[in-house]
């Protein structure tokens, strides 16, 4: 349970976000009197001192970074109940999964402004020594304005040698689709594999799906490690050449091959986009500038050599009675003949090194013109080979329906994989076009009872089997992630292609809707109850969203009454202004999302049992009248919200 002040400070709003580890709330500093987030570690993690210290090295490794494109870290300590926390900005907006998932693919002009806002913030941490990791579109935020904000530094590391030295082969750090090949290889990540995560990022961005996927995390890590992306010409036209030349750059598979670092790569971008504007021609190469060191100096290619100053001269000069030093000159032929004669050696090495990769010009960016009709088009990616999961994964983020229209036998590809597909690869068609599928013909399976495992440990084989998944996420007393229900029940047979309904509990973290219409005048739309059972003294945080839909013109006061399950008899009440006296209603004008806290403490003498919460308004007139229960039940115009166990 968290409580609705934490440390008298820091009062906690909404539920904005939980993961495997962490859970997110919006919240005010009462102190400063500003918006934060306020990320907590979740049990059992909480109790895990290995855990507690990474999710706190998160926070030392962000809060060394100040700059506009990450997320800055403000405090950081434990709750009443020992659960560690991070305050941090505040950032409204979207992360830039769901900012793909609706538009891709993006504009190239827009992908092109994140990505390099994306490497402004994470140059700014190599400059310090730090690779992130763990870049990928849902820990890249964006505001409304569209400014970029990276955050999750949690499994950010210090670039050290003798941490490389030391590291153990076995270690992989990143999410399957966004990981460096070299991490993929259990090696240490570098500022390198940073830009290659920035790559992938930017080709999903161009084009609504990353570049290799699989159900299988091993086999998507291999095809980092030995596949080559499909061309992003191919998925999307609207993609000029010399940016599909540059993202291969970007995704080589070995980090010498990419540009060094994310600075490195923003001037590439700059590059390409000064190029696209003002004309066509290959891309400079990027030359990281280092401090000049006074002692030694390396030899520079001859290729690099600067001309020399016009001012300055090259050539020995006798002066007075001096004559030529005539070994001088001598050595000064030598070493001409040394580099005359090396000229055809290196012209075979920088051929044989370019050749595999030719720059094309890059052409001038330009905005295409937009007929009536054709401003829906998508291209229809090419999902052969794929199992049927993955094939429906990328057709629907390109907003594609998918559907498998039977199967075939074959001897060429494995049970479950597309063998064909209706439209062809390629074509260009109107969101909502479905795209049919062959499936290669796969065994009858008897469908296994998955009610009670969790989710994320029987997905994976069951799509692996060519399975379709529907999972459907309800509030529930299970642990987040337990499948509760399945649809065909254990035991049915199925066929590659079927589709199974799993219900997963989401916890107690997931809003209940709500819906309740309050004398035209208001919404309760959601509610939040973050625990099912509670013991006699603790209190219930109860957090109410209400939406105005007409001018109230009074003060009411919200009751929230905890009653036995007769309604005979009431165990607790809290009576008070919205947000805490903060928020009165007749200040409340349509329009307006009130995000309403607040905590019922249960008397000590609460006996065990199951008890209801209630909700309402009222003034000294009554209670305003519920005019649409929304599916609710409504009792004398209280409002049922959930039941809670008392033991």
């Amino acid at each position: 349970m968290k409580p609705t002040v934490v440390n008298d400070r820091y009062r906690l709003v909404e539920l904005i976000g939980a993961g495997g580890m962490a859970t997110v709330y919006r919240g005010e500093d009462l102190l400063l009197e500003r918006p934060v987030a306020v990320k907590f570690l979740r049990e059992p993690y909480a109790s895990d001192p290995e855990a507690r210290e990474r999710f706190l090295h998160e926070a030392r490794a962000a809060a060394r970074l100040d700059h506009p494109n990450i997320v800055h870290i403000y405090d950081v300590g434990q709750d009443q109940g020992d659960h560690p926390y991070i305050v941090m900005e505040m950032v409204e907006g979207e992360d830039l999964k769901a900012l793909i998932r609706r538009d891709a693919p993006l504009p190239v002009t827009q992908a092109l402004a994140l990505a390099r806002q994306i490497c402004a913030g994470v140059g700014q941490a190599h400059r310090g020594s730090i690779v992130h990791c763990d870049l990928k579109p849902q820990n890249i935020l964006v505001t409304e304005n569209g400014q970029v904000k990276v955050a999750d530094f949690g499994i950010a590391r210090a670039v050290h040698q003798d941490e490389v030295e030391n590291e153990p082969a076995e270690v992989v750090w990143g999410s399957p689709h966004y990981l460096s090949p070299e991490q993929a290889r259990g090696q240490t990540p570098t500022p390198a594999s940073d830009v290659y995560s920035i790559g992938v990022m930017l080709y999903e961005m161009l084009t609504g799906v990353p570049p290799f996927h699989d159900p299988d995390p091993t086999v998507l890590a291999m095809k980092h490690l030995r596949e080559e992306p499909a061309p992003l010409t191919a998925l999307n036209p609207r993609v000029p050449p010399g940016l599909d030349w540059l993202v291969r750059k970007v995704l080589a598979k070995e980090p010498s091959g990419r540009y060094r670092n994310a600075d490195q790569l923003a001037i590439a971008l700059d590059e390409y986009t000064r190029r696209g504007q003002n004309g066509t021609g290959p891309l400079s190469p990027v030359i990281e500038e280092t401090p000049a060191v006074p002692t030694r100096r390396a030899p520079m290619p001859d290729s690099e050599i600067p001309e020399p100053d016009a001012a300055e001269s090259t050539q020995p000069v006798a002066t007075g009675g001096e004559l030529p030093d005539y070994t001088l000159w001598a050595l000064f032929g030598v070493a001409a003949i040394a580099v005359v004669g090396l000229i055809p050696l290196w012209l075979f090495v920088y051929r044989a090194y370019t050749a595999p990769v030719t720059p094309p010009p890059f052409a001038t960016a330009t905005t295409p013109v937009t007929t009536p009709g054709t401003e829906q088009l998508v291209t229809v990616p090419n999902v052969q080979g794929l199992s049927a999961a993955d094939a429906q994964r990328m057709a629907e983020s390109l907003g594609l329906q998918f559907e498998v229209l039977g199967e075939e036998e074959s001897t060429d590809a494995r049970p479950g994989a597309v063998l064909n597909q209706t439209p062809t690869p390629g074509t260009r068609v109107a969101r909502d076009t479905t795209v049919s599928v062959i499936l290669a013909a796969g065994r009858v399976l008897s469908l296994p009872d998955v009610v009670g495992y969790d989710v994320g440990s029987v997905q994976p084989g069951l799509e692996a089997d060519g399975l379709l998944l529907a999972i459907v996420e309800i509030r529930g007393q299970e642990s987040e992630g337990t499948i509760v229900g399945q649809e065909p029940p254990g035991g049915t047979e199925v066929r590659v292609g079927d589709t199974i309904t799993l219900t997963v509990s989401a916890g107690a973290d997931l809003p209940i809707a709500l819906g309740v219409n309050l004398n035209n005048q208001v919404v309760l739309e959601q509610a939040w109850v973050s625990q099912f059972t509670y013991r006699p003294g603790s209190s219930v945080p109860v957090t109410l969203r209400w939406r105005c839909t007409a001018p109230l013109g009074r003060q009411y006061k919200v009751f929230i009454h905890v009653l036995t399950q007769d309604l005979g008899t009431l165990i607790a009440q809290r009576d008070i202004v919205p947000v805490n006296g903060l928020r009165p209603t007749d200040s409340w004008v349509p329009g307006d999302v009130i995000n309403d806290p607040h905590q019922v403490t249960l008397p000590e003498s609460t006996p065990p049992g199951t008890y209801q919460i209630r909700v309402g308004l009222y003034d000294d007139g009554g209670r305003l009248p519920v005019v649409d229960s929304g599916g609710v039940q409504v009792i004398d115009d209280t409002i049922f919200v959930t039941s809670v166990t008392v033991e």
